[in-house]
Order: structure tokens, then sequence, then C-alpha cells
């Protein structure tokens, strides 16, 4: 903020003397440069503006006066055409609320900046910023009164630099004046008046001349600043009567005024109202940002305290679970060990068993291979008995024949003995046999 200030202190300063000035003294060195060289050789201009070190005063006094006079005119022309830029929402039927003055600054806050430094952008900005401090609208004619009446004389101090040179060019005219009498008076000697009368008034006239010509220049300067300051008065006058005009029709009767002269007590209570509610709002809104940082707090607290929590739990779980994995691991390794050592053992009683059913299987096979042996001979047994039996039918036949019947049945009697005996030994072997089988399924079972 001072910063601001003291940049528009500078540019203020120097748009009112320093550009006036720099441009004056720019055009005043062009100016005798033209009449040094000749191209402005008149001996008019010569006698008047190069005649004497006060005329050249008098000239940049005045050209200096013309830069300012021009400046704050083209200023004024640019405003003037600048006004149409600086336009207000239209006013709604019954007026707005005073709170509505804050979106009317940002409204003149985005127009152009040449639109928002015109005098008709000031204004309205200084009565909205009025209205926004006070709470109301009460008082805001009087209030554009005296921002009228400022800026009146904010332009009449402004021409304080051309009032000045005004005042001073007589002033270096009559200054001009003395010092060319004073020449002629100073230059006149009684003996120089009785012997050389000529030469004599030669230096009296050129005093004179001194003297009126710095005069002359004087005043004709001075009115021609004068009739130019006129006109450019004139200008500003008529920009200055469309700015109170604009600034009447864009805020008087915009707002809603509550008080008036018979009851001002209206607008009191209404601006009491209004500060307790917006210093309710702004203790909600302290308190909500109170609650919001407190909240704020715990939730970063809660999650350091989840994240230690957290941590805590993952590395206690993970020396659990390394524990139980390594015991797990041991008493695996335990019980692979007593698996393997039971799976040896059942392996061995197995290999045993499997050892011995061998055997008693080689011993099955050998009786088996002895049954054969057996079963093969009584069926070459059964063979010779049915070729027994055919040869004792054939007996019988020839018996019968022959009717030799003692020695037939002798021979049936041996016949059927020695079927006996062979039928014996073949019911011994079977039984042999049987047994053994038996023997071996109550081995296997057991195994």
């Amino acid at each position: 903020m001072e910063k601001n200030k003291h940049e528009n202190f500078l540019l203020s300063m120097l748009s009112n003397l320093g550009w006036p000035v720099f441009c004056g003294f720019a055009v005043w060195i062009c100016f005798y440069a033209l009449i040094h060289q000749g191209s402005l050789g008149h001996h008019l201009i010569r006698r008047y503006f190069a005649g004497h070190p006060v005329e050249y005063v008098e000239a940049a006094m005045f050209f200096v006066g013309v830069a300012a006079l021009a400046i704050r005119m083209m200023q004024t022309i640019r405003n003037y055409f600048s006004l149409r830029l600086v336009r207000l929402p239209p006013i709604p039927p019954g007026g707005q609320p005073a709170g509505d003055c804050n979106g009317l600054l940002q409204t003149l806050g985005e127009l152009p900046e040449r639109a928002r430094k015109t005098p008709l952008g000031k204004r309205l900005h200084d009565a909205l910023e009025f209205v926004r401090r006070k709470g109301s609208a009460d008082g805001l004619d009087e209030q554009l009164k005296y921002l009228a009446d400022l800026d009146a004389i904010r332009l009449q101090e402004g021409n304080g630099l051309v009032r000045t040179v005004i005042w001073a060019t007589p002033t270096l005219g009559f200054l001009g004046t003395v010092i060319g009498i004073t020449l002629a008076l100073g230059g006149l000697n009684a003996n120089l008046l009785v012997e050389f009368p000529q030469q004599a008034m030669e230096g009296l006239l050129a005093g004179l001349g001194v003297a009126f010509d710095t005069t002359t220049l004087a005043l004709t300067l001075s009115l021609v600043l004068i009739f130019f300051k006129l006109f450019v008065d004139e200008f500003e006058t008529q920009l200055a009567a469309t700015v109170d005009t604009r600034a009447d029709v864009e805020l008087v009767g915009r707002f809603q005024e509550l008080g008036s002269e018979k009851d001002p007590h209206v607008a009191s209570l209404r601006r009491m109202a209004e500060t307790m509610l917006q210093s309710g709002r702004e203790l909600v809104e302290c308190q909500a940002k109170v609650w919001q940082t407190a909240m704020d707090q715990s939730q970063q607290q809660w999650s350091r305290i989840s994240s230690s929590i957290g941590e805590q739990l993952q590395n206690r779980l993970s020396e659990s679970l390394s524990k139980s994995l390594q015991l797990h691991a041991v008493e695996l390794g335990r019980i692979e060990a007593t698996a393997g050592e039971q799976n040896r053992e059942h392996w061995g009683h197995l290999q045993t068993s499997m050892t011995q059913y061998a055997k008693y299987a080689q011993a099955q096979h050998a009786e088996m291979n002895n049954q054969t042996s057996v079963m093969r001979e009584v069926v070459e047994a059964t063979g010779e008995v049915v070729k027994l039996e055919k040869a004792l039918n054939e007996n019988l036949s020839a018996l019968a024949g022959k009717h030799n019947f003692e020695e037939t049945v002798m021979s049936l009697a041996a016949t059927i003995h020695l079927l006996n005996s062979r039928f014996d030994v073949g019911s011994d072997n079977s039984r042999q046999v049987k047994l053994t089988k038996e023997k071996s399924k109550s081995q296997g079972r057991a195994a």
C-alpha cells in the first residue's frame, strides 16, 4: 500500500511538473536552434526572442506553459472519450442493498486501466468505497458533492504551473524593462551628451529598446497563455460537468436508504443489526476455522498414531510369524524325521513280510509243482483205470463167453486192490496241498 502511494505521488508530480518542463525545454531548444541556424531568421523574431537574455528566459517559460496546457488538453480529451467505457449494471427496481457495493467495486476493477483512471472512474470508486465503509447509502448525495468539490480543487491545483508561468512572464517583462532603463540611464554621461550626442542617443535608445521589447514579448506571451488556458479550462469544465452528471445517474437512487431526517434511528438499527449479523458470521467462520483446525490436527494425530500402531502391529506380527514359522519348521522336521523312521520301520517289516511271502510263494510253487505231478500221476492212473476198466469189460465179456467166473473175480479183486492203493496216495497228497495253502493264507494276513 505504501509503495503504491509513493508511486502515485511520483507519477502525479511527474505529470504536473516533470513532463511540462521537459517538453517545454525541448521545444525551446529546438526553437532557438532554428533561429541560430537561420531557418527562423526574420529580424522581428531575432529582435524579440534573441535580443536579450531576459527574452530567452521569457521564451522558455512560455514554452513550458504551452507544454503544460497542451498536456492537460490531451488528458482532458482522452478522459472525455474514455467516459463511455465506465459503466455500472442497470439500477434494479426498488434499488439494491448497500452490501452489493462490493460487486460494483469488482465490476469497476474489471474495467480497462484507462477507464479506471478517468475522473468518473475515480469518482464512482470513491463513492462506492464510502458506501462500503459506512454500510449504508445514507449521505451519498453529500459525499458526491464533496467529491465534485474535491475534483474542482484538484483541477485548480493542477493549473498551478500555468498560473505561475502566466504571472511570472509579465514580471520578467517588467524586469527586462527595469534592466533596459538601467542600461539606458547608466550609459548616459554629461560629457558624452555634449561631445557626442548622437552616440549617447543611440545608447539610450538601445537601453529603452531592450526595456520595451522584453515587456512587449512578455505581455504578448502572457496573453497567448491566458487565452490558451481559457480554452483548456472550458474543456475541463465541460468534462467536470459531464462527470458530475454521469456520477449522479449511476449512483443516485441506486441503493436503498432506510433512514430519513424524521426517523434517523431506522438506519442506525439496521446498521446495528447488520453489524451483529456480520459479527455472528465472522464468529461462526472463526469457530468453523477453529473446529476445522482442531479436526485437521486430530486427523493428523490419528494418522500418526494409526501409522505407529500399524507399524508396531506389523513388527509384532512379523516377529510372531517368524517365531511360529521357525517352530513349525522345527516341528515339521521332527515329524518328518519321525514319519521317516516309521516309514523305514514299516518298509522293513513290509520287506521282511515280502521276503517271507516270496519264500512261501516259492514253497507253494514247489508244492504246486508236486501237486501237478501228483495230478499228472492221478490222470495217468485214471487212464490206467480206464484201461483196466476196459480190460475188465473185455475180460467180463470173455468170461461171459467162456464161463470162467472164478478167474474173473480174482482178476477183479486184484484190480480193485490196485485202484484202492492208487486212490489213497492221491488223497494224501491233496490233503497236504490244502494244508499248505491254508498256512500261507494265515501268514499273509498276519503280515
